[in-house]
């Protein structure tokens, strides 16, 4: 989860990332998600503080087997 403030905005702004099985993984999925974050908003000329975070929560089977056939088509191509 990324969590986004920005100057003169009253709230904060929350993105939800990933669905990683591994906490290894979100932990290095999470540095390239805020980098990406941060360059949009460079580019866009805003300044924004960010922070990234991996959260354990429970998920439905059937998530998991759509996570485990992409990681496979990635591995794959």
């Amino acid at each position: 989860m990324a969590l986004m403030s920005y100057p003169n905005f009253p709230a904060i702004t929350y993105k939800g990332y990933g669905g990683f099985l591994e906490k290894e993984e979100c932990e290095e999925r999470r540095i390239i998600a805020e980098n990406m974050i941060a360059e949009y908003e460079i580019q866009r000329g805003n300044t924004v503080y960010i922070e990234t975070y991996c959260m354990e929560m429970e998920a439905f089977q059937t998530q998991l087997e759509k996570k485990k056939e992409l990681n496979k088509m990635e591995t794959d191509a």
